[in-house]
């Protein structure tokens, strides 16, 4: 019994690692674009752009807030925590400068809205990615 108390506890100090899912951003198969960058993409989240060099335009969508998703997304492309994307959005509301991205319960609620719109652009883990979207970056 001592042993194992002697194991939980070792157990207890080490560090914890969650599973990282691999990001796909996508579009509807017949958006006019074909890639998209880091800087692009926090453009467009982050209400700085919408236009693309050739004329396309894109909305983006989000994940709903708290969604491990979301996190991982503002982590890995914003740069930012949620709560620091929060207070973001929360400044832009307040000051008349835009409004944070629709947000969608999961992967497939993205995916469908998505694939029915050539203006809509999303991100979803890349194991969920199935024919109705094309995928125009991958983010490890």
């Amino acid at each position: 019994m001592k042993n194992m108390l002697i194991l939980l506890i070792a157990l207890a100090g080490l560090p914890v690692f969650a599973a990282r899912a691999e990001l796909a951003i996508i579009v509807a198969p017949s958006t006019a674009l074909d890639s998209i960058n880091r800087e692009q993409l926090q453009r467009l989240y982050l209400n700085r752009a919408s236009r693309f060099p050739n004329g396309v335009r894109l909305i983006p969508v989000d994940q709903k807030t708290g969604s491990p998703a979301q996190a991982e997304f503002a982590e890995k492309v914003l740069g930012k925590s949620a709560t620091e994307l929060a207070k973001y959005w929360s400044r832009r509301m307040f000051s008349g400068k835009g409004h944070p991205p629709r947000q969608y319960r999961d992967d497939d609620e993205v995916m469908q809205q998505v694939a029915e719109s050539e203006d809509l652009i999303g991100y979803v883990d890349a194991a969920s990615v199935d024919d109705r979207v094309k995928v125009l970056l991958q983010i490890p």
